[in-house]
This record gives C-alpha cells, sequence and structure tokens, in this order.
C-alpha cells in the first residue's frame, strides 16, 4: 500500500482525536445527592412503667379502754387487704380523759384524722368547727337506716357530723335471791315508785339487810336512768320546762326525795366493780349496770340474774353510744369516709355486739333473729326508734355540771332541798346560744 493510501486511513482517525480529547479531561458533573427516608416498622407502645403510689395514711384518735381497742386495730388490721389504698395509725385514748384531749388537741391544730368518741359529744365538736360532715359514710348498704336514737343527736344545721358504731344503755340488774328475801317468794322487780319505796323501806326492816339499790355516784347517766326506771318518764325533757324546776313537785323530784329518804339503804360504790360485787355476793337486791356489763355479768355469774330493760318501753333512755368523726383539719376526707364506713359497717357491729355485748345501730339487726325482741316496747314509738326530746350543742357541759352536783348528792353533801335549788341555777348557765 501506498503512502498516500495510508494517510487517507490516518487522517480522519487522527481528526476524531482531536475533536474528543477535551471531553476527555472535563470534570465529571457533580451530582446532588438526596436522602430518601427508610422505611422502618414502628415499634409497639409500651404503657408507662407503673409507679406505685403511696397508700394514704390516717391517724385515728380512739377512746376506749384496752380491751375494746385491741378489738378495733384487730378489725383494722383485718381491713387492710380490702383498703389497700389507706393505712390507719391507731392511739388509744382513755375515755375518761378522751373530751378534754381531743379539744385541746383541735385547738392545738394538731388532731387526729379520725377521732372514735362518745355520741353525745359529737354536736359540740362540730359547733366548735373541729368537724368535718361526715354524710358521705352513709352510702350503698352502709349503716343502712342507724336507728333514731343514735343518729339523731349527731345531726345539727343541716349536716351528719358523725357515723354512729355502737350504744350501750343503762339497765336494772336484779339478784332474785336477794329480793325474795326482801319482799317474799312471789317478789317481782318494782315498776313504780310505789314499789320502789315498798322496796327501800323493806330492805331497812328486813331480817336480812341488805342495799335496795346500788348505783354509780359519778356517773349522771346511771341517776337519769334510774329516775327514768322509778318514774316511768323519760329524762331527756328535764331542760326543757321554760323556767319550771323539774325536781320540784313531779315524779322525779319524788324519786330523788326517795333516794335522800332511803340513802342508808342505798349504795354509790366508786370503786370499779363495787357495784357488781355487792349484787353477787347478795348484797344489792338490784343495781343499775350498762347492758354489755349486764349481760356478761349474767353470762358468767353462779347465781341467776334477772336484766330489766323495761324502762326500755319509754320513748327515750341515754343511749351512751359512741361514733366516729372526721376531723375538719384532716387533708384526706374522702379516704377517712372510706376507712370508716368499712369500721362501722354490719360486720364490725356484729362483732362488737358478740364480742363485747354493745348494741348495733343499724335497725335491720333488730327486724329478725336474735335481737328482735330486745327492746320491750317493740314499736316505732319507743326506745331506740325515737329521737331524743332535746340534744342541742350544749348538752355535755350541762351533763358534765350534773356530774358534780350528783356526787355531792351521792356522798351525802347535799340534800334534795340545796339539789333544787343549784338545779334552778345550772339550768339558767347551761343554755346553749347558737
Amino acid at each position: 500500500m501506498n503512502r498516500r493510501k495510508i494517510a487517507l486511513i490516518f487522517l480522519p482517525m487522527f481528526l476524531l482525536i482531536l475533536i474528543l480529547s477535551p471531553w476527555a479531561t472535563a470534570p465529571a458533573p457533580s451530582v446532588e445527592s438526596i436522602a430518601r427516608p427508610v422505611r422502618t416498622e414502628p415499634e409497639p407502645s409500651r404503657p408507662p412503667a407503673a409507679v406505685e403510689k403511696e397508700p394514704v395514711r390516717l391517724t385515728v384518735a380512739a377512746a376506749l379502754d384496752e380491751p375494746e381497742f385491741e378489738e378495733l386495730q384487730r378489725m383494722a388490721e383485718s381491713l387492710a387487704l380490702e383498703l389497700p389504698d389507706i393505712r390507719a395509725d391507731l392511739v388509744r385514748t382513755d375515755p375518761a380523759s378522751a373530751a378534754g384531749e381531743f379539744s385541746r388537741a383541735a385547738k392545738l391544730g394538731e388532731p387526729a384524722d379520725i377521732l372514735l368518741m362518745d355520741s353525745a359529744r359529737v354536736k359540740s365538736f362540730a359547733v366548735s368547727g373541729y368537724l368535718a360532715p361526715a354524710d358521705g359514710v352513709f352510702t350503698g348498704d352502709v349503716l343502712a337506716e342507724p336507728l333514731e336514737a343514735v343518729s339523731a343527736p349527731l345531726k345539727w344545721n343541716g349536716y351528719l357530723w358523725g357515723a354512729p358504731r355502737d350504744f350501750d344503755p343503762y339497765v336494772l340488774v336484779w339478784n332474785p335471791d336477794v329480793l325474795k328475801a326482801l319482799l317474799g317468794e312471789n317478789a317481782s322487780p318494782p315498776q313504780t315508785l310505789a314499789e320502789w319505796t315498798d322496796l327501800a323501806v323493806k330492805s331497812r326492816t328486813s331480817p336480812q339487810p341488805a342495799h335496795w339499790l346500788a348505783i354509780d355516784g359519778r356517773d349522771p347517766l346511771a341517776l337519769l336512768f334510774w329516775v327514768e326506771a322509778a318514774a316511768g318518764q323519760r329524762t331527756d325533757t328535764l331542760w326543757n320546762g321554760k323556767g319550771a324546776n323539774p325536781w320540784s313537785g313531779t315524779a322525779f323530784g319524788e324519786a330523788l326525795a326517795l333516794l335522800e329518804r332511803e340513802r342508808a339503804g342505798a349504795a354509790f360504790p366508786q370503786e370499779s366493780g363495787g357495784i357488781e360485787d355487792r349484787l353477787l355476793t347478795g348484797e344489792a337486791a338490784g343495781v343499775v349496770l350498762p347492758y354489755s356489763e349486764a349481760r356478761k355479768l349474767a353470762s358468767h355469774a353462779g347465781t341467776a340474774l334477772t336484766i330489766d330493760r323495761s324502762a326500755w318501753k319509754l320513748p327515750y333512755v341515754w343511749s351512751r353510744g359512741t361514733s366516729f368523726a372526721i376531723s375538719s383539719r384532716t387533708k384526706e376526707v374522702d379516704a377517712a369516709r372510706k376507712w370508716i364506713a368499712a369500721m362501722a359497717g354490719e360486720e364490725p357491729q356484729e362483732a362488737n355486739w358478740e364480742t363485747f355485748g354493745k348494741l348495733p345501730v343499724s335497725r335491720s339487726f333488730y327486724q329478725s333473729g336474735g335481737l328482735s325482741s330486745l327492746f320491750p316496747g317493740g314499736g316505732s314509738a319507743s326506745f331506740p326508734f325515737q329521737p331524743p326530746a332535746e340534744f342541742d350543742p350544749g348538752l355535755p357541759e350541762r351533763l358534765d355540771r350534773l356530774r358534780g352536783l350528783w356526787q355531792e348528792f351521792a356522798d351525802g353533801a347535799i340534800g334534795t332541798d340545796e339539789w333544787v335549788r343549784r338545779w334552778s341555777g345550772l339550768s339558767a348557765d347551761l343554755q346553749f346560744h347558737g
């Protein structure tokens, strides 16, 4: 092949190289990177870790004697499983000094969240601003239809200020052997003032002398109960006389005069157990005792005793009960109501009755069964189905002052004339204004 043909072959190739060579050395174009979302499956949602809530702590001050307080603690412990969100710390207070201690603690701003106290003092504490209403306790079947005798004293100003737990009225207890020795084989407990007078006279003249009555000379409610039983009239009306003295020219005055006239044949024990001892040893024909003590005494006594509840036929006798109340200072009102509802329910009431003989407050207990015949009145016109005639907030102070007057009378320091004179002054001083 000649040179001319070779040149013709390489010449186009050389030109093509010259044309393409700038593109070979040019920088590569920058390609912007676009981030694309990565598709992932969402993690299953998990509930937040359970935060254990601390139980509400309540302090409970209970005016009870040792055995009853220990039983209350046992009940509270058994209810702890039912109320895991509430813890109650119980403190016992001597019933004799409880009113003063509770009042001082309230004035200092350091009261317990819950008070278990004498029902008669609930209204006075409410008026003083120491309590919160307890209406919320009465829900559902809890304390359905409490008896009027125990619930009415807790009501004031349109609210209920306590939840009744029990009541324990006085009764007469007789030693039938002594009664027969004084009155003869056909003897029966006296029911009228004339029969009481006959018993008192016979106890003084009998060949086998014995006290015709033994009664606590420190408790005004023991006196008021005996006056009711002897006179056949309710004594919650004593402060309703509008100026008239209820002890002058009345059946009440005759009963008091009998006590003074036959004082030598009566006993006014001050020591604990003195009343029961006189009955069991045959030193007394009849005594005044709380029903719970009478029931216990009769079940353990070696001699047959007769419990006389005939005075319960009256529209009202002094019920002597306890109630739960809520401090106005507590920050846990709802928890307090919930705890009280459990502790004052029918099961604890029944246990309290079976263990200590304290009467239940719910009406349902008396509609059938063993307690249905307990009250001889048997109808809505008698105790405990009737409220007291008067139960104002000043009543506890009245009873406290009556206690002092009764102690002087029982000690023989004063007689009926001085009693009548002093009563007028006491009544005037104790008028409640509120």
